[in-house]
């Protein structure tokens, strides 16, 4: 039996109290998982409409789409929904949690790899990649065509926040080990 009882003085209890409240909180907040669904890989001939789509079990709050070819990368959109878009020959429809982005002569300008940018109930990142062929690669597979751009290695906000968080707890557990 212990003469002391084990308690812990100080501030580290209330702060272990305060991290455990905001897991909590969070937890219960991100119950429903977005769960993306997006068009991966296209391919089309010059001149076709092309069709790419993302698709959420929850509600858009924005979606930002970016293009990137030859090197360079544009930003086609940043937009809240819902709505219509246009921005030269791309066309954003947004309506709950479906985005449709049509291009409805696809030219070798708009070939390349698109990151959309969607934001839920949590941010997530995903990479589309357009082909866009001459009539004579037409009738190929399109895992035999070639990719215009590879997209980028990202590491995604989450990530960053859940080491932040597993560092910072650590740091406290220590902090009131030795108090």
């Amino acid at each position: 039996m212990l003469a002391y009882p084990i308690t812990f003085t100080g501030p580290c209890p209330r702060i272990l109290w305060a991290l455990l409240l905001l897991v909590v909180s969070l937890n219960a907040h991100n119950q429903n998982w977005d769960n993306p669904r997006c068009t991966e890989v296209v391919s089309a001939p010059r001149g076709n409409c092309v069709e790419m789509a993302c698709n959420i079990s929850n509600t858009f709050r924005d979606i930002t789409i970016e293009l990137t070819a030859n090197g360079k990368t544009t930003t086609i959109f940043n937009k809240k929904p819902p709505g219509n878009y246009s921005n030269d020959s791309w066309q954003l429809q947004i309506q709950g949690g479906q985005a449709q982005l049509v291009i409805t002569d696809a030219q070798d300008i708009h070939a390349g790899s698109y990151l959309w940018q969607l934001n839920g109930r949590q941010r997530r990142n995903m990479y589309l990649i357009l082909n866009v062929t001459d009539l004579a690669t037409a009738n190929q597979d399109p895992e035999s065509l070639q990719v215009s751009a590879e997209p980028p290695s990202a590491v995604s906000k989450e990530v960053y926040i859940i080491v932040i968080g597993v560092f910072s707890s650590i740091i406290i557990i220590g902090i009131s080990a030795f108090a």
